[in-house]
């Protein structure tokens, strides 16, 4: 079997690891609470592929995308980003497209729910990297390549550009179980609200200079 390889992603990829990210996704808690706000609730498998896709490319052409790929077979995404995008950016990018799926209302009701979510990590420590995004494609998932992503590919990275504190946010118990593992420090969890509904929402940070 190859080596897995980190790399950054090309722009020609992006509808590709938009799909990767969408079927890691899929079940995710801070995804799922979108689809009774769609105009149907079928949309949402097409809704979140175009989403993960728009804001890879985002990614890709603004800040940071890596992959983990093993004989062209993309195991593996992380979307990182060093400075808050505006909504303006959203735009140029193609964010009106999801509007077929969703009203404008709903989808900036949604946007809001990402803002406070980020807030909630802002408030609780300092970071000079966002890992906004991780996700291991669903056939390649429990076999430990999220963890090797980490410690072979986004962190020597991350050092590489000069990062001393990475922050991120989940919204599961068993990631929490996940970045726990890979030592990252929990620095503080609260509940969200989005309508009449709540989730988790847990903050992160891993030191990678010891010299800070």
């Amino acid at each position: 079997m190859k080596e897995i390889v980190y790399r950054e992603a090309g722009l020609d990829e992006y509808q590709k690891i938009g799909k990767v990210l969408a079927g890691a996704f899929m079940d995710y808690p801070f995804m799922t609470l979108i689809k009774d706000d769609l105009k149907k609730p079928e949309y949402y498998p097409a809704f979140l592929e175009l989403l993960d896709s728009l804001l890879t490319r985002l990614y890709i052409k603004g800040e940071t995308c890596l992959v983990a790929e093993r004989d062209g077979e993309i195991l593996a995404v992380a979307l990182l980003q060093q400075k808050d995008f505006s909504i303006l950016s959203y735009l140029l990018n193609g964010i009106v497209k999801l509007f077929h799926f969703i009203t404008p209302r709903n989808l900036l009701k949604y946007l809001d729910l990402v803002e406070r979510s980020e807030q909630h990590l802002k408030r609780s420590g300092n970071f000079d990297w966002y890992l906004m995004m991780l996700g291991v494609n669903a056939s390649s998932q429990n076999q430990g390549i999220g963890s090797a992503f980490l410690q072979e590919g986004v962190e020597p990275y991350l050092k590489s550009k000069g990062c001393k504190r990475l922050g991120l946010i989940t919204s599961t118990e068993k990631n929490v179980c996940f970045y726990e593992k890979n030592k990252y420090e929990l620095l503080d969890s609260m509940m969200l609200e989005y309508g009449t509904k709540s989730i988790g929402n847990w903050a992160f940070v891993k030191i990678l200079d010891n010299e800070c």
